[in-house]
């Protein structure tokens, strides 16, 4: 299988493994992810959106949906009038651990009957791969 191919496979079966481990949370794939980017103390939407590569119009729509959950919060940056920071509420929060958790507890489960050596090759190809795709960013 050549490299396009197999990466266009492993992301259908993560999104696919996402969305059935997060089924009774009851949130989208784009959701959990603009959950999971979110650090505790805020983001403002520009930074976000690129962070989790989508437009400014997408974003707005994730963050009024999660904000009638009562999941985020957004306020008007004491900084810049025109930009707006994006928080968690507590129940976004405990969102974010309860995800953690589901996802720690669901590749738990997935290497079970992995040899622990396989386990650290490919956390260490997964950490080069991200570092390649980060060097990517920077360098756009």
């Amino acid at each position: 299988m050549e490299f396009g191919e197999l990466l266009k496979q492993f992301l259908i079966d993560l999104q696919s493994l996402f969305r059935t481990q997060f089924k009774k949370l009851d949130l989208t794939l784009s959701q959990i992810i603009l959950i999971s980017s979110i650090p505790i103390d805020g983001i403002d939407m520009t930074t976000l959106s690129i962070k989790i590569g989508v437009d400014n119009s997408t974003l707005t729509r994730l963050i009024d949906i999660l904000m009638k959950k009562g999941i985020v919060q957004k306020n008007r940056s004491s900084q810049d009038r025109r930009s707006h920071i994006i928080s968690v509420t507590k129940k976004g929060e405990l969102l974010q651990f309860k995800i953690e958790d589901e996802i720690d507890s669901f590749v738990s489960k997935l290497f079970r009957n992995t040899r622990l050596e396989d386990q650290e090759e490919l956390k260490k190809s997964l950490s080069s791969f991200h570092w390649i795709v980060s060097k990517y960013f920077l360098n756009k």
